[in-house]
């Protein structure tokens, strides 16, 4: 699939910090940040809030950069699955990073919402996970290469 490679990374990295920093040194989508360590730290710090591991082996970390005009996000697959939270002993295996601006809140909210309306199908996610190019996993990947956040469709 053409310039998947910008938003789409297979990961070696096993501990979690290691595998979101991962995910925006191997996607270009990032590359467009004027401060990308600055973005690390951004993420970093919100996941020493409070874990971004969602469950079912999904997690969405994100933080805040000053004057983005868009969301930029990203997927890193893990095929060992990393420990995101001791809370959330199960593995996540799909780890999405996500670039917003504090001025752009509720295009962050309706990524993140859409995100979910994806991942929340066990299917889809076995799928994904597995690199079976089903129609529902080339319509989500075809989206992300486009940074475009629909909903799953019904």
């Amino acid at each position: 699939m053409k310039g998947l490679e910008r938003v789409f990374t297979h990961l070696v990295s096993t501990d979690k910090y290691e595998a979101i920093d991962e995910v925006i040194s191997k996607c270009s989508v990032f590359d467009e940040l004027d401060d990308k360590q600055k973005f690390i730290k951004a993420v970093h710090r919100r996941e020493r809030i409070q874990s971004t591991g969602i469950g079912h082996g999904v997690a969405i970390a994100h933080g805040k950069m000053s004057h983005l005009d868009h969301c930029r996000i990203a997927l890193g697959y893990s095929d060992r699955g990393i420990i995101f939270d001791e809370h959330y002993p199960e593995p996540v295996q799909l780890v999405f990073v996500i670039a917003s601006s504090q001025s752009r809140q509720a295009e962050y909210i309706h990524a993140v919402s859409n995100i979910l309306s994806w991942v929340h199908d066990e299917s889809f996610r076995e799928d994904l996970r597995k690199g079976r190019m089903t129609e529902q996993v080339t319509t989500f990947l075809n989206l992300l290469t486009r940074q475009e956040f629909s909903p799953r469709p019904i």
